[in-house]
């Protein structure tokens, strides 16, 4: 029996099953809205895993942090500098082995306003790295029990203004993103991580006996919650928010010039190149001498 193209009977017939009055092949409408609820599951289970790597993180960042600090503070076992090192090594650590995660909500907002991150989760996501931060400080209290005198949150230190740690912190936190910036580009996540952990700690070694090397809100304001103290907090919430704020213009400024050069060079290689070919096209062309002139006419007579 001859069909044509589509499928149906040339007579009229139609070929396609038919099952209890319903075509199997034609989709059904329940289909796709089942398929928007399997990928919003997704999309919340993922936001899930996202905010769990968030509070995770913020709680071993500051948790090691104040540890050692109280270590230095308390018993003197550890010098600042080796207190930067574990602050770096665990920066290095929690990147390497929970992969990207913020830990602060400098980098939150900064990421946000890039259109890195979409806004609506970064309330969530300050939540629960500020909830990280104050469970970390209980476990501090819980397993160190400093007394009243010993504080290790940051503040600036005795006989310094707010001016010189707000300068400070700025800097540092512009560097910082850069560095942040810098990493993410890169191929390899556990370099990224390292890179990034050499320069919290370099960072907090220079600017800490001023500033306290804080660049990160969350490490400043959870020990001020659980320990009431509350000294020139707003240096360690505007400073680092502002910072890599500029830090992510300027590293945008950076490899917008280097397109621009890239597409400049680009233009003036083109241009020699065309202007090589068109020379080298004239010294190749050829030129009659009086001698071959005479030989062409002397044949053609």
């Amino acid at each position: 029996m001859a069909t044509d193209h589509v499928g149906k009977d040339v007579a009229g017939g139609d070929q396609r099953s038919m099952v209890n009055g319903q075509d199997l092949e034609q989709p059904r409408g329940d289909q796709e809205p089942a398929a928007d609820h399997v990928s919003r599951g997704l999309s919340i289970a993922h936001f899930v895993r996202e905010l769990m790597v968030e509070g995770v993180a913020s709680f071993v960042l500051v948790f090691w942090s104040s540890v050692a600090a109280l270590m230095q503070e308390m018993h003197g076992t550890l010098s600042f500098p080796m207190v930067c090192l574990v602050v770096a090594l665990t920066v290095g650590f929690v990147l390497c082995w929970l992969g990207p995660a913020h830990f602060n909500p400098a980098v939150t907002a900064t990421f946000a306003a890039f259109g890195y991150l979409p806004w609506p989760k970064v309330p969530f996501y300050v939540a629960v790295q500020l909830a990280g931060s104050v469970l970390a400080c209980l476990a501090v209290n819980g397993v160190m029990r400093p007394r009243e005198e010993h504080f290790y949150g940051t503040a600036p230190m005795a006989g310094h203004t707010d001016r010189l740690p707000f300068l400070l912190e700025l800097l540092a936190s512009a560097v910082l993103m850069i560095v942040i910036a810098t990493a993410a580009r890169g191929s390899s996540p556990t370099a990224g991580g390292l890179a990034i952990g050499a320069a919290v700690g370099t960072l907090g070694l220079v600017i800490g006996p001023v500033s306290g090397g804080s660049m990160n809100p969350i490490r400043t304001l959870g020990p001020a919650i659980v320990l009431g103290r509350y000294t020139s907090v707003w240096i360690y919430l505007v400073a680092p928010v502002a910072g890599m704020l500029i830090g992510a213009l300027c590293n945008r400024a950076v490899r917008s010039a280097d397109a621009v050069l890239a597409f400049l060079c680009a233009c003036g290689g083109a241009r020699a190149a065309a202007a090589a070919r068109k020379e080298a096209g004239r010294r190749r062309a050829p030129v009659l001498t009086a001698h071959a002139i005479a030989a062409v006419a002397s044949q053609q007579l």
